[in-house]
């Protein structure tokens, strides 16, 4: 094996672990990375204290994750005695897992070490880079990804036998239970299973397929009632516009790696059984995420299937490369770093974050959360606040979901004057904001304007606050209002 590949996949490895370093370093501070990690920690909290996650108790806190996370952190949390922690600490597990994984599929396709370690590295590069809000975040999306990717690499080793189908099966049922997007990979294996697979093995994977299934309804049904599903079927707002923005941004992050292995996929995708599964499980990934781009709280996650297919696909295509004959000795180096040529052109972002928060940044946001908890603390009565985990921490009920609130009245299942009437009625002593208007009230009205990443607050909202409560504060966590 050539020496410069064996050196360029190291430094690629060395680059990638270095910037996954910081999710690392940031685990056990108290701001928060996401707003997702408030919401989370309240569920698992719920879970383990014997509340359902899909209660009623609260009219405007909307539920629309499976169950499985909130158990398995709550679990982890309750020994440490942080859910946010725990969920972090999970989530760093899941990405290590899929990098595994991806050197797995590498390995089980014929590729050598430094093949493997090059699928790897692409992957942890890729997440490390780009997918910062979710690396070590309290958030259920890569442990999903995690079981399921588990579950692939077993499904491309061999032999398939009965037992290792099974174990697919159940892997990928997990995976169905902790995050309901990750539908790519169970599809794509499943209709191969259904082509290629024979005798006990196929009516294995099957058959616990659909037994995990059953009885996942069944427990779901008793334990939750029709509210499981009332919420997981509820509708949300779809933007087209903001779909194809959201697309064109991760394809500008992952175009070389696209280019590069998106086409050896599409030209040797019947050489083997791996390379066409990772064909399909690209194509698939694409699709999906380009279909589901334009949902109303959808970011980059919902294209890490693509992101995960073609860290796999880097290593297939370096191991075809080094045993391609009449191609030059520098083919599977040149590969390896156009395929993570935007890693590379990002780290020097991403360690200079690093590096900021390492030298006093992270310290400095941790010490102003906490003046905002104090402040928080210190008013009686009812909060709203955008930044759940602030809630949480400063020991309030967490019954109000402002994202999840103002999708149930754009789309017609909550009242829209429940949520303005308790501004109008000085119900709620303190309301915290961070997010700003969907539309300025400069803008002209009807103007073409880039339509905001996510909106958590609709105008009528900060129309009522603008007419019934005056701006006491602002502090790291955003603008607080009170009655006026």
């Amino acid at each position: 094996m050539p020496k410069p590949y064996r050196i360029t996949v190291a430094v690629l490895a060395g680059l990638a672990i270095l910037m996954f370093a910081y999710p690392c370093y940031r685990i056990g501070f108290e701001t928060e990375i996401d707003y997702n990690e408030g919401w989370n920690s309240f569920m698992q909290l719920r879970a383990m204290g014997g509340a359902s996650p899909y209660s009623r108790d609260f009219p405007m806190f909307f539920n629309n994750y499976p169950p499985l996370s909130f158990y398995l952190v709550g679990l982890l949390g309750a020994v440490i005695d942080d859910p946010t922690t725990a969920g972090r600490l999970l989530s760093l597990l899941a990405v290590a897992a899929i990098t595994a994984s991806s050197a797995m599929v590498t390995r089980a396709a014929g590729g050598g070490r430094t093949d493997a370690a090059l699928g790897a590295a692409t992957c942890l590069g890729l997440f490390s880079a780009f997918a910062t809000d979710y690396v070590g975040v309290n958030d259920p999306q890569l442990l999903a990804q995690a079981f399921l990717c588990l579950g692939f690499a077993i499904y491309v080793g061999t032999p398939a036998t009965p037992v290792r189908l099974g174990m697919v099966a159940a892997l990928f049922a997990l995976g169905l239970l902790t995050k309901h997007n990750v539908l790519v990979l169970p599809l794509v294996v499943s209709l191969h299973a259904l082509w290629r697979a024979r005798g006990a093995a196929r009516i294995t994977y099957f058959a616990t397929g659909i037994a995990l299934a059953a009885l996942a309804g069944l427990a779901i049904h008793l334990l939750y009632g029709p509210d499981f599903f009332r919420l997981l079927l509820a509708p949300r707002t779809y933007d087209v516009g903001r779909g194809f923005l959201m697309a064109m941004e991760v394809f500008g992050h992952l175009q070389s790696a696209l280019a590069a292995v998106g086409l050896f996929l599409l030209l040797a995708r019947k050489e083997d059984t791996v390379t066409t599964l990772v064909a399909a499980y690209l194509l698939g990934s694409l699709v999906l995420g380009c279909l589901l781009a334009g949902g109303a709280g959808v970011d980059i996650n919902i294209f890490f299937d693509t992101m995960i297919a073609l860290a796999m696909g880097t290593g297939l295509a370096a191991k075809r490369l080094r045993q391609q004959t009449g191609l030059p000795a520098g083919a599977p180096t040149l590969l390896a770093l156009v395929a993570n040529a935007g890693v590379i052109l990002f780290s020097p972002e991403a360690l200079g974050r690093f590096g900021v928060d390492a030298l006093g940044e992270l310290d400095q946001r941790q010490a102003l959360f906490r003046e905002d908890l104090a402040y928080l603390k210190g008013i009686p009565g009812p909060a709203i606040c955008e930044s759940m985990l602030l809630c949480l921490k400063s020991g309030r009920p967490v019954w109000f979901d402002p994202y999840n609130t103002l999708q149930a009245t754009l789309t017609g299942r909550l009242d829209p004057d429940q949520v303005l009437g308790l501004l109008r009625d000085h119900a709620v002593a303190v309301v915290q904001v961070s997010s700003t208007r969907e539309h300025p009230v400069d803008q002209a009205p009807g103007a073409q304007a880039m339509p905001p990443r996510f909106v958590n607050m609709g105008d009528p909202v900060f129309d009522e606050l603008d007419r019934s409560y005056r701006l006491d504060r602002v502090g790291l966590s955003g603008r607080f209002y009170r009655p006026r």
